[in-house]
C-alpha cells in the first residue's frame, strides 16, 4: 500500500517538473517574438532616425582680391579678421607683399562682390580680379596726347630684307608703338610715345644698320 502512495506521489512531481518546464519554453518564446516582432521593430526604426546624418559637404570657392592701402601686419590681421567673420569663408590669407587676399568662401553663402565690400569698409581698396585688370591696363597704356608720329626719310634699303630689317629694328625699341617702312617712299613712319623716345633717336638706331636716315619730321597722334 505504501508502494503504491510513494509511485503515485513520485509520478506526480514528474508531471509537475514538465509542467512547469513547458511554461518556461512558452515564456522564453513570447519573449523573443516580443524582441524581434512589430514592436522591436519600430524601436529598431526609432533609434536608426534619431542618429544624427552627416551634413552634405559644401562646395567651396577661392578668389583672390587685389587691395591697396596695407601697409604693415596690423592691416593683414584686420583685413582677415573681418573676413573670417563673414559667415560663409572658411579662410583668409593676406599677403602685404602681393597686395592681395586669398579667400576661401562657400559660394552659397557669400561672393567676390560681397568680401571687396567687407575690405573697403574697412579703409582699404580692394577690387574685383578682372576690374583690377583692368585698371592695370588703363594704367600702363600712354596717354593718346603723348602719342605722336614720325616720319623718317630711309635711303640705302634695296629690297624687302631691307625694309623687313628696318621695321623689326624700330619695333624692337622702347616706346615705340607701331612702325611702317615703305621701299618706294623710302621711308619709315613710326608711332611712338613722346618722353619714352624721339624721333632723332629713331634716326640714329637706323643709321647704326648701315642705312641713311634724314632728318625726321613730326606730328600729333595719328
Amino acid at each position: 500500500m505504501m508502494e503504491e502512495e510513494r509511485s503515485e506521489s513520485s509520478g506526480g512531481s514528474r508531471i509537475t517538473l514538465l509542467a512547469l518546464g513547458v511554461v518556461g519554453l512558452i515564456a522564453l518564446a513570447v519573449g523573443a517574438y516580443a524582441a524581434k516582432g512589430p514592436l522591436g521593430g519600430a524601436q529598431s526604426a526609432s533609434s536608426k532616425s534619431a542618429e544624427p546624418t552627416a551634413a552634405p559637404d559644401v562646395a567651396m570657392q577661392t578668389v583672390a582680391i587685389p587691395v591697396e592701402g596695407m601697409s604693415c601686419a596690423a592691416c593683414a590681421a584686420s583685413i582677415k579678421k573681418s573676413l573670417k567673420a563673414v559667415d560663409g569663408v572658411g579662410s583668409a590669407e593676406v599677403s602685404l607683399e602681393r597686395r592681395e587676399v586669398v579667400v576661401r568662401y562657400a559660394g552659397e553663402k557669400t561672393t567676390p562682390e560681397r568680401l571687396t565690400s567687407e575690405i573697403n569698409e574697412l579703409g582699404y581698396k580692394a577690387s574685383l580680379p578682372e576690374e583690377a585688370k583692368k585698371a592695370d591696363a588703363a594704367e600702363a597704356a600712354p596717354p593718346e596726347s603723348r602719342v605722336k608720329t614720325a616720319t623718317i626719310p630711309v635711303q640705302g634699303m634695296a629690297c624687302e630684307s631691307c625694309v623687313e630689317t628696318v621695321e623689326g629694328l624700330l619695333r624692337s625699341l622702347p616706346g615705340v608703338e607701331d612702325a611702317r617702312v615703305s621701299l618706294k617712299e623710302q621711308e619709315a613712319l613710326v608711332r611712338y610715345v613722346d618722353g619714352e623716345v624721339t624721333p632723332e633717336r629713331l634716326a640714329e638706331e637706323i643709321r647704326a644698320q648701315g642705312f641713311d636716315a634724314g632728318t625726321p619730321s613730326t606730328e600729333g597722334r595719328k
